[in-house]
C-alpha cells in the first residue's frame, strides 16, 4: 500500500478516513494493524479485498498492490479469492441456514466437485474444532461459535492472503487459544502458504504471531509502524497516546522503571515468565512496589474510590457527569440509593430452562440464583453456554421455557411488557441490532419519545451523550458511524432514559482504551448510583478490574459458580495479574 487515502462518499473536499498510508507485508508474514475507533483500520482492509473501489463508493488515491499487481488489474472475483476478509461481525458475511452450508458456499460458487467439497469440509471442521456444529442452524450459535464458522468458510478456500478484522472478539478463552494455534500452525503449513493481516485492539493477544505492528491515529495517519520489537519496545508513550489497549505487563513494566532498574534492561516485550524469573533477583521493597501498583492498578483500582460518595462532582477526560442533582443533565429525577440494603433482591430466578424451537440442545439448564440492588456481575462461560441468551430471557426479549423469573419480587409473567422494558436497558452483541433511525439524534430520543420523556432531556445532556459518542454531526445516519461508534451510541440511546437494570452483552468488542474508560466509568458511576449492571465478556482482565461478582455458566447452560470477584479469581488463576501476585504473596516476607 503506498500513500492510500480514502474519503466515503461523493463529496470529494470531505476529510479522509485514512491519510497518505504506505506499508509493505511479504509472503508468509503476519501484519497487525492497530488505532482507535474510527482511524480507518477496516478501510484498509476493504481497500485490500477489493470492496474499495469495486463495492464501495468514494474516492481513493494512492496504489495497492497484491502479488505485486495492482489491485485495480484484478477482476473483482480473482481477488477475492486471493484475498479473504473475515469481517468484525460475523453476521455480516454469514449467509446460509446451516453451518455445513455455509462452510460449503464459496467452493459450490467456484464449482468444486460435491465429493471434494465433502472432502474439504470434514478437514476443516477438524481442524478448526467446530465437528460437532456442522449440523448446527446458524441462528443457534454463539456469537464465537459464529466466528469459528465464518473463518473455516474462509479457510476452506485457500487464500494466499487472510484479512481478520476483530478474530477473538467472541471467542472465549478456550477457542482464543485455539485459534491462536491454529493460526499458527497456518502460517507455518505449506498447504496454505499463508499471509495474515489482523486488526486488533488488544496487542497482547497477537504479539506472539506478530511480525511487523501499524498503527494509526484517530485522523487516519500511520503514527508507528516497523517490526514488532521496535514498535512495542521504544514506543510506550505514543502506543497511548494512540488509545491502544497496551498489554498490563507493558504498563507495569514501564510505570516502575524509574523505581526498579531491572526493568529498564528491557529492550523488547519481556515475556510473561522471564517476568516471574526476575522476581527472584529484586529485594524485598521492590517486590512490595510491584504488588502494590499490581493490586491497586491493574486487579483493584484505587482510581475509582473518588467516586465513593455521588454527591461529589465526578469529572473524567471529556465526559462531565455530575450528582444526580445537576439539572443540566435530567430534569426532575430523584436520586436513587447509592447503598445496597440487606436482601434488597431485584432479581430472582427460580429453576430456569431454556430451549430453542426445532432445537434438542437446552440453552439454559436449571437455573437458580438472586441478583441485589446494586450488583456489578461479570457473566462468563465457554461459547455456547447460553450467556447471551439468558440475558435475552432477563430482558424479557425470550420467554422461558420453563421457570419463573421475579422482578422487584413480582412474577415476570404477571408484569406488562411495556412497564418492564422501561426498567431493563439491554445492550446487543451486534450494535446495528439496535439502531432504528435514521440520525443519530433521533436513535438518542427514540426511547425517551417511546416511554413518554422527551420533556425530560435537554440538549445539554445529549451533547455530554454525543461527546461519548465521538461525533459532533447530530444528523448523521447512524449506520455510518464506525464500529466503535455504534457501540457508544447503543450505550448513550440506553443511559438516556435511566433504567434500573442494565444488561450489556460483549459490550468491549471493537472498543479502543480510551472508549472502553468512558464505558467502564460510566458504568461505574451508574452502578454507585444504584444502578444494577450485568455484563456478558470474554475480557476476563477487565472483569477482574471493574466488577463486583463473577457468574459462570457451564458448557451445558448450567450455573457453575457464582460468587464475589476476589473469591472467583483466586480460584481461577489462569490470569497473569493472578498468577503474578500469588508469586509475589510466596517471595514478600511479612
Amino acid at each position: 500500500m503506498n500513500n492510500f487515502s480514502f474519503i466515503y462518499g461523493d463529496d470529494k473536499n470531505a476529510i479522509p478516513v485514512v491519510s497518505d498510508v504506505s506499508f509493505k507485508v511479504h509472503e508468509g508474514e503476519t501484519l497487525v494493524i492497530a488505532g482507535p475507533s474510527g482511524s480507518g483500520k477496516s478501510t484498509i482492509s476493504y481497500a485490500l479485498n477489493g470492496a474499495i473501489p469495486w463495492r464501495i463508493k468514494g474516492f481513493a488515491k494512492g496504489q495497492v498492490e497484491i502479488m505485486q499487481k495492482n489491485a485495480k488489474e484484478y477482476k473483482f472475483f480473482e481477488l477475492s479469492k486471493l484475498v479473504g476478509l473475515v469481517s468484525q461481525n460475523p453476521l455480516d458475511q454469514l449467509v446460509t441456514f446451516n453451518v455445513y452450508d455455509e462452510i460449503a458456499f464459496g467452493l459450490e460458487n467456484l464449482l468444486v466437485p460435491k465429493i471434494q467439497i465433502e472432502s474439504e469440509i470434514e478437514e476443516i471442521a477438524q481442524f478448526m474444532g467446530i465437528h460437532h456444529l456442522l449440523e448446527r442452524e446458524i441462528d443457534q450459535l454463539s456469537g464465537g461459535q459464529m466466528q469459528l464458522v465464518l473463518l473455516s468458510s474462509f479457510l476452506v478456500m485457500k487464500p494466499r492472503i487472510l484479512i481478520l478484522d476483530e478474530p477473538m472478539a467472541y471467542l472465549d478463552q478456550k477457542s482464543e487459544s485455539l485459534l491462536l494455534e491454529k493460526l499458527k500452525l497456518l502460517k507455518n503449513s505449506k498447504n496454505f502458504n499463508l499471509t495474515l493481516i489482523i486488526i486488533e485492539h488488544r496487542l497482547s493477544r497477537v504479539l506472539d504471531l506478530t511480525d511487523k505492528i501499524l498503527v494509526l491515529d484517530v485522523n487516519g495517519k500511520v503514527a508507528l509502524k516497523g517490526k514488532k520489537k521496535d514498535v512495542i519496545g521504544y514506543n510506550y508513550d505514543q502506543l497511548r497516546q494512540c488509545n491502544l489497549r497496551i498489554p498490563w505487563m507493558l504498563e507495569l513494566l514501564n510505570d516502575l522503571k524509574e523505581n526498579i532498574p531491572i526493568f529498564q534492561l528491557t529492550q523488547e516485550p519481556i515475556k510473561y515468565n522471564s517476568l516471574l524469573e526476575q522476581l527472584n533477583f529484586l529485594n524485598q521493597e521492590e517486590l512490595m512496589l510491584i504488588r502494590n501498583y499490581l493490586y491497586n492498578t491493574i486487579i483493584n483500582p484505587l482510581e475509582f474510590q473518588k467516586y465513593d460518595s455521588y454527591e461529589k462532582e465526578i469529572q473524567f477526560q471529556e465526559l462531565y457527569i455530575k450528582s444526580l442533582k445537576n439539572k443540566c443533565l435530567r430534569k426532575n429525577i430523584t436520586p436513587t440509593k447509592s447503598f445496597q440494603e440487606p436482601n434488597d433482591v431485584i432479581l430472582d430466578i427460580r429453576n430456569l430452562f431454556f430451549q430453542y424451537p426445532n432445537s434438542s440442545v437446552l440453552a439454559i439448564n436449571g437455573l437458580s440464583f438472586t441478583v441485589e440492588r446494586g450488583d456489578f456481575i461479570g457473566l462468563v462461560g465457554p461459547n455456547g453456554a447460553g450467556k447471551t441468551t439468558l440475558l435475552y430471557v432477563l430482558a424479557n426479549l425470550y420467554k422461558p421455557t420453563s421457570g419463573e423469573i421475579y422482578y422487584k419480587g413480582n412474577n415476570l409473567a404477571n408484569i406488562d411488557s411495556f412497564k418492564f422494558s422501561k426498567d431493563v436497558g439491554f445492550i446487543f452483541q451486534n450494535p446495528e441490532n439496535m439502531i432504528f433511525k435514521n440520525t443519530i439524534q433521533s436513535e438518542l430520543l427514540y426511547g425517551p419519545e417511546n416511554f413518554n420523556i422527551l420533556e425530560d432531556i435537554t440538549e445539554e445532556y445529549i451533547q455530554k451523550l454525543m461527546l461519548l459518542i465521538g461525533e459532533k454531526d447530530e444528523n448523521k445516519n447512524p449506520f455510518n458511524l464506525s464500529w466503535g461508534q455504534k457501540r457508544r451510541l447503543n450505550l448513550s440511546s440506553v443511559f438516556i432514559y435511566d433504567p434500573e437494570i442494565i444488561l450489556l452483552d460483549e459490550p468491549f468488542i471493537g472498543q479502543d482504551q480510551r472508549t472502553i474508560d468512558f464505558l467502564i466509568e460510566t458504568l461505574y458511576i451508574e452502578n454507585k448510583r444504584g444502578k444494577t449492571i450485568i455484563i456478558s465478556s470474554h475480557d476476563y482482565q477487565l472483569l477482574l478490574k471493574y466488577t463486583k461478582k463473577i457468574m459462570e455458566l457451564n458448557k451445558d447452560g448450567s450455573l457453575r459458580t457464582y460468587e464475589n470477584k476476589e473469591a472467583y479469581f483466586k480460584k481461577h488463576k489462569n490470569l497473569g495479574p493472578i498468577q503474578l501476585l500469588e508469586k509475589l504473596n510466596s517471595l514478600i516476607k511479612e
